[in-house]
């Protein structure tokens, strides 16, 4: 059976991302169609999995030509992102799936992955945060050890903030080089060679969501990484377990990769595992620490949102 949806902003990092992994899954068979929310009229003409497609602007009496099923993967919010909400308003049947993660529509929608979306009756979702997706693989994975609590430092990189951002670091760098001010923000702060905390309660939100019977402590920096997503895990366990034996149950997980350190942030562009350094144990070998690294824009972002229509659509 062919579902309908279309696609919101698809010339973006992550809808390119999201072209990819969609042309990638041959089990999903969409009849998909685009919209984009720039402030201008224009149609946009693009390449988009492999075919030519006509990208028309989002219109206030626009009905989606019949689609139940809508992915947002915009970067930024303009005067047409309010559409969004009012569509799904007058239309209360409409799947929503934001894969871009606008804080402009963080009330109207749920986060969300693969496995949470296939138990949820939510029709709004966002795709997790990608250091919570990597929390959850490892939580999940070390089920047998019985977690009881965490905490988790996200550690987030420019191109979360779309293509643009990356551009606008590369004048920061050049800027600051030459002994000058940027003229220009990322997020409302300079960010290159430079790490900001920021404040994490909408992370601290989507874990208590995403995880709920395990108390999890959430902090947010921003970097000025170009690319890939860093999460600092630390977990308890309900008794003490030997380094060796955590490792052993993190191997066996399906989506987690064990690597020595050193480990960089290049070695998980375009992969869509979770890379896992291995884990260390506090002396009373209970609380295990790790660092999770993962390409964000696959992990937690368009992989996972193909994950979820997967689970949406295909029965």
């Amino acid at each position: 059976m062919t579902t309908r949806i279309v696609i919101v902003d698809p010339l973006t990092l992550i809808g390119r991302e999201l072209a990819r992994c969609i042309e990638a899954s041959p089990d999903l068979t969409l009849d998909i169609d685009y919209r984009h929310t720039a402030d201008d009229d224009e149609h946009q003409i693009a390449e988009l999995g492999a075919m030519p497609a006509l990208v028309p602007p989002l219109e206030e009496d626009d009905e989606l030509d019949g689609a139940s099923l809508m992915v947002v993967a915009s970067d930024q919010a303009t005067a047409r992102t309010r559409l969004i909400e009012g569509l799904v308003s007058r239309r209360p049947e409409i799947t929503l799936v934001d894969v871009g993660r606008l804080p402009e529509l963080a009330d109207l929608t749920t986060p969300a992955t693969g496995a949470t979306a296939r138990a949820s009756d939510r029709r709004h979702l966002r795709v997790a945060h990608p250091a919570l997706v990597a929390a959850a693989e490892v939580v999940a994975a070390l089920g047998p050890l019985d977690p009881v609590r965490g905490s988790v430092a996200a550690v987030d990189p420019v191109s979360s903030f779309g293509r643009e951002a990356l551009e606008t670091l590369v004048h920061q760098a050049g800027r600051r080089m030459q002994g000058g001010e940027p003229d220009h923000a990322i997020g409302g702060h300079v960010l290159a060679f430079n790490q900001i905390a920021v404040d994490a309660e909408i992370l601290s939100e989507e874990a208590a969501q995403l995880l709920p019977e395990l108390p999890i402590a959430v902090t947010r920096t921003l970097t000025g990484c170009f690319h890939g997503h860093l999460a600092h895990l630390s977990i308890e366990l309900a008794g003490p377990v030997d380094d060796f034996e955590v490792s052993e149950v993190l191997a066996d997980h399906p989506r987690l990769v064990i690597v020595d350190p050193p480990a960089g942030l290049e070695l998980v562009i375009d992969r869509d595992e979770v890379l896992v350094t291995r884990p260390r144990s506090a002396p009373d070998r209970r609380v295990v620490a790790m660092t999770c690294i993962v390409d964000g824009l696959r992990v937690g972002g368009a992989l996972t949102a193909v994950e979820i229509l997967r689970n949406l659509t295909v029965h």
